[in-house]
């Protein structure tokens, strides 16, 4: 989390703009004059749902807490993030000293490497190499994936680190040593097979370990979370397969083992998640690369129920994705994010599956199903389907992942598929799917007051704002041509988080680039976008891709707008009024935006 995110998640937009404006209640809204120009009729609203304001007046602007701070204070992003962040109480780490901490840390955790490699030569870890040979790793994976050792007492790795002019206080945030009651310092990996963990640049970020005596707990031990490590943000081995994966797509195992093995045999396209859900993060690394991704899945039929669990959190995750993606998928690739799922015979992992017999691995993941079915026919195993209650079961649970799809029509095919599978009847299961929507809506909701309970301030909800985020990468990537003469050029009003409004506005759409420097802050954003490999080969397909991005960012702040403007009760009230004419024109201008669209749909060329 960046610290813009961390004053976002405890700001409430409506706590912010109160200080400033009367706000009345307006439904599920509020209300208020605009303090930005003259008014009689008040035009100026605030959603707490979105965490987002907008005035329909003439100033035609909106934004969240963070363009309202800027607007009303008239000052730059960084004089508002220093504002709303003390106002929640937190204290903002100079970015250049942030990264130069991540350096550091970035650097002791290589330095640590290197000495747990060291170990693995001396006698006294034979036993070690003994085990590796066992578990069939050859010398050259041991060096290509810098497996170590850890020595078990002694504090040997301290005493190193110290050695090599290392402070305490960096050992210690690097999570390499633990401190006592009494303040003293001890290793935190001792007498385990040490696994180094290198992120999408390659960089140590952090390790892995398995303990080699079968009595010690726990038995799988990772680098606490730190400043540069974050399990659910890394692919083990991803590093190493950008190239296999961007040619053969994504294979996901979920041990370090495995992934290791599958290389080793030459499946070089294999990487692993270190643990069974995929997360957002982990899943916008693969989807750089491909969309291709298949799940290894251990045969483990006593786990089935976790496994269950963490596939409907994988399917919302790649549902979610898909959403996002229909606007922009000739810039990505032309089809959505596939999950396919094979499933190990009982008792075997990948690393199992692989020693025993190599060349049969691509047979195995041919044999892949897409998640949907793969779910249907495993809980279809476990019911008595010639029950009624087996069948109600399927159904329910399967409803739980169909509710999740954000794409109605999507949603509608499964649906269908599920209803012949299951010989229900499809309006039965359509308000079956309605029930288990607001049964899901009520379980967010109560998440969301407990994760609120926690802080002081509310949580808003998290959006990645896809599009904006595609047209940004492209135009840093490819130049500010399109934008010239284009009939849909963007205005900085469509990009609805500050972060890419201020990228747009300073370093895109500006004048003179050099006398609009980034804001420091916004430099890991930047990079992140700047890092999306986008390229398009041809001055044609860029043409192409320009027009379907622009106009749909320019559509997706349409919509958003009559989602706002839907939710108000002035609207209903008088049809005639300025706010429902501005709804019937947006409506309008989708339309004619869907028409100009048409035309480089995939079924129309």
């Amino acid at each position: 989390m960046t610290q813009i995110d961390d004053v976002k998640s405890r700001l409430d937009i409506v706590e912010v703009i109160s200080s400033y404006v009367n706000l009345q209640r307006s439904g599920s809204s509020l209300k208020a004059n605009c303090p930005f120009h003259q008014e009689r009729t008040p035009s100026f609203f605030v959603f707490p749902d979105r965490q987002s304001w907008r005035c329909f007046g003439a100033c035609a602007e909106g934004g969240d807490a963070f363009s309202f701070v800027m607007k009303h204070e008239k000052v730059e992003f960084r004089e508002a993030l220093q504002t709303l962040a003390a106002r929640v109480g937190i204290t903002l780490v100079n970015n250049e000293e942030s990264r130069s901490n991540a350096r550091e840390l970035f650097e002791i955790n290589d330095a640590a490497r290197r000495f747990f490699q060291q170990m693995l030569d001396t006698e006294e870890a034979r036993f070690v190499r003994e085990y590796l040979e066992r578990r069939g790793v050859n010398e050259r994976s041991i060096q290509t994936f810098e497996i170590g050792y850890s020595p078990p007492r002694d504090n040997r790795l301290l005493a190193h680190l110290r050695q090599a002019g290392h402070h305490d206080e960096l050992i210690a945030r690097a999570a390499l040593a633990r401190e006592t009651e009494d303040g003293r310092l001890y290793d935190f990996f001792r007498g385990r097979l040490m696994i180094p963990i290198r992120d999408w640049e390659a960089r140590v970020a952090g390790f892995g370990s398995r303990a080699l005596d079968e009595n010690a707990t726990p038995k799988y031990l990772n680098t606490p979370r730190t400043p540069v490590f974050d399990k659910s943000r890394i692919l083990y081995a991803m590093n190493l397969g950008k190239e296999p994966v961007r040619q053969h797509g994504a294979v996901i195992v979920e041990g370090y083992m495995d992934a290791i093995m599958a290389h080793q045999h030459g499946y070089d396209n294999v990487v692993a998640s270190m643990g069974t859900a995929l997360t957002e993060r982990q899943v916008d690394l693969v989807r750089r690369l491909t969309t291709n991704v298949t799940m290894a899945l251990d045969g483990d039929p006593a786990g089935r129920n976790a496994t269950l669990r963490s596939l409907e959190s994988s399917w919302g995750v790649f549902q979610r994705r898909n959403s996002q993606n229909t606007s922009v998928s000739m810039l990505q690739q032309p089809d959505a994010m596939e999950l396919r799922v094979a499933e190990l015979p009982a008792g075997q992992d990948p690393d199992d599956f692989i020693r025993s017999d190599p060349g049969a691995w691509p047979a195995f993941l041919e044999r892949a199903q897409e998640l949907f079915d793969y779910l249907l026919d495993s809980l279809s195993e476990r019911a008595d389907m010639d029950s009624p209650d087996g069948r109600s079961w399927v159904a329910n649970t399967m409803l739980r992942f169909v509710a999740q799809i954000p794409d109605p029509l999507r949603s509608d095919l499964y649906l269908d598929r599920l209803s012949a599978r299951l010989a229900l009847n499809n309006d039965t299961l359509r308000r079956a799917l309605g029930d288990i929507k607001r049964q899901l809506a009520r379980e967010q909701r109560g998440q969301a007051a407990a994760a609120a309970a926690d802080e002081a301030t509310p949580q808003p909800a998290r959006e990645y704002h896809a599009v904006e985020e595609a047209l940004l990468a492209f135009l840093l990537q490819h130049g500010t041509e399109p934008l010239e003469g284009h009939e849909s050029t963007p205005s900085t009003e469509w990009f609805s988080r500050s972060e890419n409004r201020e990228i747009y506005r300073n370093v895109i759409a500006g004048e003179d680039a050099e006398q609009m420097p980034v804001p420091p802050e916004l430099q890991a954003h930047l990079d992140a976008l700047r890092s999306r490999e986008l390229r398009l080969s041809n001055q044609a397909k860029r043409d192409k891709a320009w027009l379907q991005m622009s106009l749909a960012l320019e559509k997706e702040h349409l919509n958003n707008e009559i989602r706002q403007l839907s939710s108000l009760p002035e609207v209903m009230e008088d049809l005639d009024s300025p706010l429902a004419q501005r709804l019937l024109h947006n409506n309008i201008r989708i339309g004619e935006i869907d028409r100009l669209l048409r035309p480089a749909s995939p079924n129309n060329t």
